[in-house]
């Protein structure tokens, strides 16, 4: 009967076992505890079949003892296994001992040696014999008690590796931070040492192996309570957890900018947010339990969220809604965009939505959609609006029988002052021009829209208005400039040019009155600027041929069909030569002879100017200098220079590196600029003239009198010469005014000590009256046209060679 009481024993530990994994559930921790008790229930089977000569023979006895004798070896290990898993679980302070010593290896190799023990269990090394014992004062035989054999070294070995383990796995779980596993570990170790320490006592043949069993009721006992203990703290710790949860939970939900709320089936509130109650103007709390019509000031909003909650918990399907209008309590209108989804807690359904402020972000859209409109300079609608709205106009325009008119504008001369008087008063001007044109309209016209399409281009368009309305609204735009423009530091007179093209008569498509306005606008261009001029189809025929100009010299440029002239500058007292003029000249391959006052314009107008002056200037300075080292005397020769290139940022560097170049004196190169410079920035252009003037060049006013008045500049002004437009000495001897304007130049220049040249001297008469007024430097056809590179050398030079140059007022003869 002690046999059936003993195995009745093992029954605690596989209890245990079983609730250990009830309590904390299927971890690894709990598994290796179960897998503990397994052993140990296992231990007590063992045991007790040392009790069982009354239920079996010796021999099924000696088997069954062998064969479940793992259980008490096991144990150690598994020991191990625990304090190894309850480590990686929690967090620890890194050590030596738990990197060398805590880890899968160690485990595994424990395991290994605990199998290597049972295994020597069944050989007659390890367990020699069984032997009798007796009961005390009796003869019968109580159980068979293994006598250990040649190897029982090794299961006292293992009862020392029980001891090892226990003290590693006692200062490893000091170092463990999760004190409810701490606490649980420490018992464990502890009851488990005690236990295993009572089934010693097995070893007293006295005591009939009755130990075994109270050591396994010890462990299945003992360390069910820390096992309990544990998960009771593991659970405190856990509510605590999911209220500390539950208060971060709101406050995420008040600092969230979003509002968050949540209904019930009957339309109260049960959830809001801070910022939801912001919204309406309340605390978020006074909310709870109420209905939304009750504080939303939006009814139609109110009674529109009710319809789609119902909807919602109708469903139990997400409702998104990508943009709604709302007012908040200040009456401000706000967007929001929303997602409602059902909630479904204990039978219990609810409806959560979020909303999110997209206020801002229509602002920006609508912000976009402005600037994809609009001249962000001027604030004018650009050119795309511009396209937009031509189309929409001529549809209209073609239902109702009516015309549009398309205006294109240009400001004169815009690069130079954009170029002289910098960006800043540049783009200052652009929005003072785009103010004035946007308050054109007039008592006839009043459906016009006006556009910035970029740089100085601005277009409007008319609607419903005849050509003579256009007529009446176009030169009320060109009024508009009469006025001055003051910039910060500058008043200035700016003035426009304007093409016109008409919907029907001058295109039925948008592409087409575009064009044929822009050819109008250079046709008013080409005519003197400050005026306009409606699209003919001539003009077309002379665009279409300023188009084949344009591309013919660009193609000259590069392929030899420009060369340089020159004129001599002739002294009238000694009829000797004081200089030379270079002119350019161009006979196209496709086109033939073309006039410089055809081809110039438009190198100017294009930019082509920059090349083409750049080119003129080197070969005329490398053709000097080839004559000096012929040993022709030495003549300075001049070289036009138009506003454009005058202002361009790298016109001085360019000019000295020319000279550097072909290794021409500076003195011996004279630069013809118009007297238009002055009406820009004058300290600019003073600037300039004096670096000029430093490197030794001479300045000469060219066409004198022709451009603005600049007469209070000259003598600020770093010049040699003025020289006499043709203008004024054609027709000199019969035209009145022509003779007084020259005898004022001529005078000016005296009295300022400047030397003065007249140009364009095709008659005696002419020289006569020039002479006789003191102007004694001439150039014309009547001394000679301009000569070739070639006739220039036979004609003047070579005449002269060897003279030796004399100076007369700054002036070189010879």
């Amino acid at each position: 009967m002690i046999f059936l009481l003993m195995i009745s024993f093992a029954l605690f530990p596989l209890a245990a076992g079983i609730t250990t994994i009830y309590i904390l559930g299927k971890t690894k921790l709990s598994k290796l505890l179960f897998i503990f008790f397994i052993f140990a229930s296992f231990w007590q089977i063992d045991v007790s079949f040392l009790h069982a000569h009354e239920f079996f023979q010796n021999s099924i006895i000696e088997f069954l003892f062998q064969l479940f004798r793992f259980g008490s070896i096991m144990v150690a290990p598994t020991l191990f296994a625990v304090i190894y898993t309850a480590i990686n679980q929690t967090q620890m302070i890194e050590s030596r001992m738990v990197k060398y010593a805590v880890n899968k290896i160690t485990v595994v190799t424990l395991y290994i040696w605990s199998t290597f023990v049972y295994l020597i269990g069944w050989s007659h090394k390890g367990i020699q014999s069984f032997e009798l014992v007796k009961s005390q004062g009796l003869i019968k035989v109580s159980f068979l008690y293994p006598v250990y054999g040649d190897w029982s070294w090794i299961f006292n070995f293992n009862t020392c590796m029980f001891i090892i383990i226990t003290v590693i796995s006692l200062a490893l779980s000091k170092k463990l931070k999760d004190s409810e596993t701490k606490t649980f570990i420490h018992y464990f170790i502890i009851i488990a040492t005690v236990g295993y320490c009572i089934g010693f006592l097995n070893m007293i043949k006295s005591y009939l192996l009755l130990p075994s069993s109270i050591a396994v009721l010890f462990l299945s006992i003992g360390i069910l309570i820390p096992v309990i203990r544990m998960h009771k703290k593991i659970i405190t710790k856990m509510n605590n957890a999911l209220l500390d949860q539950k208060e971060f939970f709101y406050k995420i939900i008040d600092l969230n900018p979003s509002y968050i709320y949540a209904k019930g089936q009957d339309g109260k509130y049960t959830v809001t947010n801070q910022a939801y109650g912001v919204l309406f103007g309340v605390n978020s709390e006074d909310l709870i339990g109420n209905h939304e019509m009750d504080y939303n000031p939006d009814l139609d909003m109110a009674k529109q969220n009710v319809y789609i909650d119902y909807e919602v918990l109708t469903t139990l399907a997400e409702k998104h809604i990508p943009e709604n209008e709302i007012i908040d309590a200040q009456g401000n209108k706000r967007w929001i965009q929303s997602v409602k989804l059902p909630i479904v807690s204990s039978g219990d359904k609810q409806v959560l939505t979020v909303a999110t402020d997209i206020t801002q972000r229509k602002i920006n859209e609508k912000r976009r959609e402005w600037e994809a409109l609009h001249d962000p300079l001027t604030g004018l609608p650009n050119r795309r609006a511009f396209h937009q709205d031509l189309n929409e106009k001529m549809k209209t325009a073609a239902l109702n029988n009516e015309n549009v008119a398309v205006i294109f504008l240009d400001l004169d001369r815009f690069k130079i002052i954009n170029d002289t008087l910098n960006h800043e008063n540049g783009d200052l001007l652009l929005k003072k021009v785009a103010e004035r044109l946007s308050n054109a309209e007039d008592k006839r016209v009043t459906d016009f829209s006006v556009y910035r399409l970029g740089g100085d281009e601005f277009t409007f368009i008319l609607s419903r208005v005849t050509k003579d309305e256009t007529t009446i609204f176009v030169k009320r735009v060109l009024n508009i400039f009469k006025k001055s423009f003051i910039l910060k530091d500058h008043e200035l007179y700016v003035t426009s040019s304007l093409g016109i093209s008409m919907y029907p008569t001058d295109g039925d498509h948008p592409d087409v009155l575009i064009k044929n306005a822009d050819i109008a606008m250079y046709c008013s261009k080409e005519s003197g600027r400050n005026s306009y001029s409606f699209f003919t189809q001539e003009m077309n025929h002379d665009y279409q041929k300023k188009m084949v100009l344009e591309k013919a010299l660009r193609k000259a440029l590069h392929s030899n069909e420009l060369k340089i002239v020159y004129q001599p500058k002739m002294d009238i007292e000694t009829n000797s030569i004081t200089g030379m003029e270079a002119l350019v000249r161009w006979e196209s391959s496709e086109l033939g002879m073309i006039s410089p006052t055809e081809f110039i314009p438009l190198a100017e107008e294009t930019g082509i100017i920059l090349p083409l002056g750049e080119w003129v200037l080197k070969s005329a300075c490398f053709q000097n200098k080839i004559w000096q080292d012929m040993g022709y005397t030495p003549i300075p020769v001049s070289v036009n220079i138009s506003m454009r290139q005058f202002y361009d940022d790298n016109f001085v560097e360019s000019v000295m590196n020319i000279l550097k170049e072909t290794n021409l004196g500076a003195h011996y190169l004279d630069l013809e600029i118009t007297e238009s410079i002055s009406m820009t920035n004058i300290n600019s252009v003073i600037c300039r003239l004096n670096d000029l003037k430093a490197m030794g060049i001479s300045i000469s006013i060219d066409d004198f009198g022709t451009g603005y008045s600049s007469l209070s500049y000259l003598k600020k002004f770093p010049i040699n010469s003025l020289k006499i437009d043709r203008s004024f000495v054609k027709d000199i001897t019969s035209n009145s005014e022509n003779r007084a304007i020259v005898k004022t130049i001529i005078s000016m220049a005296n009295n300022l000590n400047l030397d003065v040249i007249a140009e364009g001297v095709e008659t005696e008469e002419e020289l006569l009256f020039l002479k006789s007024n003191g102007c004694l430097v001439v150039q014309g056809y009547l001394f000679s046209p301009p000569l070739s590179g070639e006739e220039f050398e036979r004609t003047f030079l070579e005449q002269h060679k060897g003279s030796v140059l004399s100076k007369r007022k700054g002036r070189t003869v010879f």
